[in-house]
């Protein structure tokens, strides 16, 4: 399974790869900076393009919501799954992600147990969707 990552707090992608690379062997994680990044990276490796985006909204350069404008108006880059993680729990920001086609929107616990429990289920889910789309 390949996840992108687009995550600007340096903090937040070592708590991610911790997380995920619990299951190295099967999972490859790319990470991106900001949204920018993150389209930069789709563009350039279409051989890797991940199973899904796992996308924080508040970054530089270009936000969450910016990134999902652009991907979600692009023939291939919309059918990719993205979840997005982050410190807002404002329903504006929810319900506008929604419209752009988001699989999922959970808010970053600042309870560690809670926030890997999250990405856990996150994994699981998607490695899950993964397995059904191969058969």
């Amino acid at each position: 399974m390949k996840i992108l990552v687009i995550e600007d707090d340096k903090i937040a992608q070592l708590g991610i790869k911790k997380i995920f690379g619990a299951a190295q062997d099967t999972v490859e994680i790319y990470i991106s900076e900001n949204g920018e990044e993150g389209l930069d990276f789709l563009k350039n490796h279409p051989e890797s393009l991940p199973d899904f985006i796992l996308l924080d909204l508040n970054m530089p350069k270009m936000n969450g919501v910016e990134f999902l404008k652009i991907t979600s108006n692009h023939d291939v880059f919309k059918n990719i799954p993205v979840v997005v993680h982050t410190t807002s729990n404002n329903k504006a920001d929810v319900e506008t992600c929604r419209q752009l086609g988001i699989a999922g929107y959970f808010v970053k616990s600042v309870d560690y147990a809670q926030y890997k429990s999250n990405l856990q289920i996150i994994l699981a889910y998607w490695s899950q969707s993964e397995q059904i789309n191969k058969l």
